[in-house]
């Protein structure tokens, strides 16, 4: 019940995850887009900006480049205050040539217009005094002040008509300094807006020119729109001395409410959001196979009939284990250190112990290590482990170790070999018997027989004495298994060994085309049980001529390997594969277990020497290379009277 809980916050987390990154990816996109369109519509604008600048810029430019020219004129007056008419006309004739944008000038002694050019279209000005309204009082202020600064008023509705831009130039008299008055400049409008390149006005803008810094205040408007409908303008200011212009310009379609290229921006948004949410629903998918074979997993974890259990590398302490192996053991088995200790099948502790961390360390994994452990009434049960090492990067390494509580295998065991035991014992006294018959039928002891018969009487004497060797090596294994085989162990001459060895095993080796070869033999003891060393080497040596082809030889010779001696045998035949070598030494184990196999046997010599070895103190291994030929040896201790000798 609660891992069903557990598994249905799961599944809501996860959707709930998905749902969130979906949100987060379409807000996302939406403050992108946003953020987009806001920056394009900043672009625009500061685009709009810098043309209207440029605008405001060039007209205040016009303005002061035609006063400019004026200002030679107001240079003379200051010298020659008494200027007349004639030579008023013909500098002004000159500055006209050089301004065009200039409707009139005039000379304004106390601010009265004497002197007016031309003087066509513009007589009603003069007389005009331009304290008496066309000036307000600050800027007649402002010019009687003794500066050199153009005072600007407008736009103005002239007597002569029309609007224009008046610019009013003060002069002092040169000698005595005196305020003298002023010339009047009035500037066309419509010229400067056309030089300037404000006018025409495109249809694509909303522009207007306006003395207030608020384009809703319409009234100030004097060129282009006004109305009411203005969406945040750019402006641009021209401050002048006496006046203060305000340019304002907008799309006429109002600014842009999406950004440029709208299809291609938002459809790679969308992409985005469909790639991300797409990846997050295929990584939350793994996640959620991943939590279903973990289920899997746990459940035939926890339901497994062999145990099993999860230790931490480094500190050995157990991290999980499943039912199975807490029933086996109990809280014994809460450390690695547990498996180190074992105990043989009378009870005794096997020496070294059951080398478990280090089989590990040499290895990533191990298998097939037996050993009786006790359980948590302190019984010992026979236990096979399986071990394997997983190391990881971001956590401590962990060791999955299965025990197996073979019991019922042993118990099995144990009874198939008192059957073969029983069976064996039963069959050997009768065995011996017609053994011994056919032995006198083949030999003619009881007179001469016809020569079918006689071949009959050898075939079947000769197969009797196979059956009796099959019979003996069952009866040796079960005696080497129940730990009930006799040895009597004392020092021989290892040369002297291996030469009976070899004279009881030429005359097989001559049946088959087989020499064997003697090479070098150390001068050397060992202490073993005659009989029992002699039927090992007799073991391999019989395997050597047996699987060596005709006209070949067998070779035998001695090393000295860390203070061993090792006796080799060495054939030249077919050699023996790889995968046979977890089973070389095992019971009825042969490379080729087919019934068309082309040499006989029953699969136990191996596994009799193995056992003969270990029970004095020595090893049985080999090498092979397929094809070249195998090379089997036993190690044995030296004696010590050898040792004893050499330091003599």
């Amino acid at each position: 019940m609660k891992a069903d809980s557990r598994d249905s916050r799961f599944f809501v987390l996860i959707w709930a995850s998905r749902l969130a990154i979906l949100m987060l990816m379409v807000a996302v996109s939406l403050l992108l887009d946003a953020a987009g369109t806001a920056n394009h519509r900043t672009d625009v604008r500061q685009q709009w900006q810098i043309q209207l600048d440029e605008r405001s810029l060039n007209l205040q430019s016009t303005i002061i480049q035609n006063i400019q020219t004026v200002w030679g004129l107001a240079a003379n007056v200051a010298v020659e205050p008494d200027i007349d008419d004639e030579r008023f006309r013909d500098l002004a004739s000159v500055i006209f040539q050089l301004a065009p944008q200039l409707r009139n000038i005039g000379l304004a002694p106390d601010f009265v217009i004497r002197h007016i050019y031309p003087l066509e279209g513009n007589e009603a000005a003069l007389g005009l005094d331009l304290s008496q309204g066309s000036l307000p009082p600050m800027q007649i202020q402002q010019l009687l002040e003794e500066t050199s600064q153009a005072v600007y008023s407008g736009p103005i509705s002239l007597v002569q008509g029309g609007q224009g831009l008046a610019g009013r130039i003060p002069i002092f008299e040169r000698d005595s300094g005196d305020f003298w008055g002023v010339i009047s400049v009035i500037l066309d409008l419509e010229r400067m807006y056309q030089a300037a390149g404000i006018l025409p006005i495109k249809d694509s803008m909303r522009f207007a020119l306006s003395r207030s810094d608020n384009p809703l205040d319409q009234a100030d408007i004097f060129l282009g729109e006004a109305t009411t409908d203005w969406q945040a303008p750019v402006a641009s200011t021209m401050n002048m001395p006496g006046t203060r212009w305000t340019l304002f310009a907008e799309p006429t379609q109002g600014w842009p409410d999406h950004p440029e290229a709208p299809l291609l921006t938002r459809g790679l948004l969308i992409v985005m959001v469909l790639l991300v949410t797409g990846v997050t629903f295929w990584l939350t998918s793994l996640m959620l196979k991943d939590r279903e074979m973990q289920r899997r997993f746990w459940g035939l974890f926890e339901q497994a009939p062999i145990g099993i259990a999860l230790y931490g590398r480094h500190r050995k302490t157990l991290l999980r284990s499943n039912r199975a192996f807490d029933q086996c053991f109990g809280n014994l088995a809460r450390s690695l250190h547990f498996f180190e200790r074992g105990f043989d099948q009378h009870g005794q502790p096997i020496p070294g112990g059951l080398g478990i961390q280090k089989r590990l360390e040499n290895d990533v994994s191990f298998s097939g290590v037996e050993g009786y452990l006790p359980g948590p009434d302190q019984t010992l049960k026979p236990i096979m482990l399986q071990g394997l090492r997983l190391e990881t990067h971001d956590s401590d390494s962990v060791v999955w170790l299965i025990t197996e509580d073979i019991s019922a295998q042993k118990k099995a065991d144990r009874l198939k070999n008192e059957f073969i035991s029983t069976v064996s014992h039963e069959l050997r006294t009768p065995l011996t018997s017609i053994s011994g018959s056919l032995g006198l039928l083949a030999n003619n002891a009881v007179g001469q027989l016809p020569e079918k018969a006689s071949k009959l009487a050898n075939i079947a004497h000769r197969n009797s004495r196979q059956l009796a060797l099959l019979i003996n090596d069952l009866l040796d294994i079960e005696k080497l298994a129940a730990g009930k085989m006799p040895f009597v162990l004392d020092e021989y001459p290892l040369r002297q060994l291996i030469q009976e060895c070899v004279e009881n095993m030429e005359p097989y080796a001559r049946d088959l085309d087989v020499r064997i070869n003697i090479g070098h033999m150390q001068d050397v003891h060992v202490q073993v049980d005659q009989h029992r060393f002699q039927q090992a080497v007799t073991n391999l040596l019989s395997n050597a001529i047996k699987f060596s082809p005709k006209n070949s030889r067998v070779d035998i010779f001695t090393e000295s390997h860390e203070g061993c001696v090792r006796l080799c045998i060495r054939d030249h035949g077919e050699g023996i594969s790889p995968e046979f070598r977890e089973r070389i030494f095992q019971k009825f184990s042969q490379a080729d277990a087919s019934d068309r196999r082309a040499n006989g046997g029953t699969g136990l010599g191996l596994a009799i020497t193995r056992e003969l070895m270990l029970n004095m103190k020595g090893t049985v291994d080999y090498a092979s290379t397929p094809g070249e030929g195998a090379l089997f040896w036993l190690e044995l201790p030296i004696a010590r009277s050898t040792v004893a000798q050499a330091l003599d």
